[in-house]
């Protein structure tokens, strides 16, 4: 009677007695895994596995320290005004650009470095069909989850992983993590979205004001410290002639150069022009009416400023003197000074280099190699 109550070996290898395996079931983490390898082969041809993928719930500053540092950092911005984050490791960056510069994943470790504006161009339509085909299954599934995870696609590249405490809200998140395969083995990397936990709340009084968002955000970006550079000239030179430079050598200025000095921003682009003059006993550049239109595209932001801020000083400053303070080059010539009447003394020295009133920030000429 025992015998006849328990399965036999060949039964229990076939299964008998165990619960039926769930058919069906879709989990978070299992959509982000079909997710990823969907749009990767779909939009750039890219094998990628993505293994060990995990959802949890997290708080911004737990995330953004943990953050893999050099990524490349995007903004993705959902209904309502939302915003999220998506994260992609360097080698996961690598093997993206890879495949679409190449046609293959390089079968080694990428060097880490700086992801550039070219890295997320090329990268954002990957972002977005996984984003897509995420947001898809889980709402073929009908998971409650959802409408937190509707809605969202690229907007733009954060520069530093510090500005993402600065853009994002201090509110609980959802993660969405998983490890990838690039390329059957050629690149082993990292993908991460990190959006709001709670869904948008419905219209009708209690959602967020999206105005008042986009104003709170752009008064947090406009807080951030923009550094210019101001240069007086350029000048071609060989290498000859560069490794010759000396202390106290000096290099001839033309007069023009006053009215042409250029402030320029951290990635080399020209954002206005100006004449160098004097204000409360320190060098200061009066910038031109038309600085914009001289400028050409990389000033086009700045031809009309914002009204919501307030005017730098600009007023304050005095008629430029610099020119008055300089040789004239026709009374230097009428004197037989001959034209190092006009040179800049590199040494800094009070016989021809700058007046001592000069701030010390004031930037230099630059020299670009010929």
């Amino acid at each position: 009677m025992q015998q006849q109550n328990q399965p036999n070996a060949m039964r229990r290898k076939a299964g008998a007695g165990r619960p039926p395996p769930e058919f069906g079931v879709l989990s978070p983490a299992k959509a982000l895994r079909d997710a990823i390898a969907q749009a990767a082969q779909e939009v750039i041809g890219l094998a990628a596995i993505a293994a060990d993928a995990e959802v949890a719930r997290v708080m911004l500053e737990p995330a953004c320290a943990s953050l893999p540092d050099p990524a490349l950092l995007a903004l993705i911005e959902g209904p309502g005004g939302r915003f999220g984050l998506a994260v992609l490791d360097m080698q996961a960056v690598a093997a993206v650009i890879e495949i679409q510069t190449t046609g293959r994943v390089v079968p080694r470790p990428a060097e880490p470095r700086a992801p550039t504006r070219t890295d997320a161009i090329m990268c954002a339509d990957f972002i977005d069909r996984t984003l897509e085909d995420l947001e898809r299954r889980i709402g073929e599934a009908g998971l409650e989850l959802a409408p937190a995870v509707t809605g969202y696609r690229y907007a733009m590249a954060l520069p530093e992983a510090r500005t993402v405490a600065m853009t994002l809200d201090d509110i609980p998140y959802r993660q969405l993590r998983a490890n990838v395969d690039f390329g059957h083995g050629g690149k082993s990397g990292m993908i991460a979205f990190l959006l709001p936990h709670d869904p948008p709340a419905r219209s009708g009084g209690n959602g967020r004001d999206t105005g008042a968002f986009t104003l709170a955000l752009q008064t947090r970006v406009m807080e951030t410290q923009a550094v210019l550079r101001a240069t007086l000239l350029r000048r071609d030179m060989t290498l000859a002639e560069v490794t010759r430079l000396q202390a106290g050598m000096e290099i001839e200025v033309p007069r023009d150069a006053l009215a042409q000095v250029m402030l320029e921003g951290i990635d080399g682009r020209t954002v206005a022009r100006g004449r160098l003059g004097q204000a409360s006993g320190h060098r200061a550049i009066r910038l031109a009416a038309n600085a914009a239109a001289e400028t050409g595209a990389g000033a086009r932001a700045t031809t009309a400023p914002s009204p919501a801020l307030p005017r730098a000083g600009v007023g304050e400053m005095a008629e430029p003197q610099a020119a008055a303070e300089l040789p004239d080059p026709a009374a230097a010539i009428a004197a037989g000074a001959g034209p190092d009447a006009l040179a800049v003394d590199l040494s800094g020295a009070d016989g021809g280099g700058p007046s001592p009133e000069a701030p010390r920030d004031t930037a230099p000429a630059r020299e670009a190699i010929g």
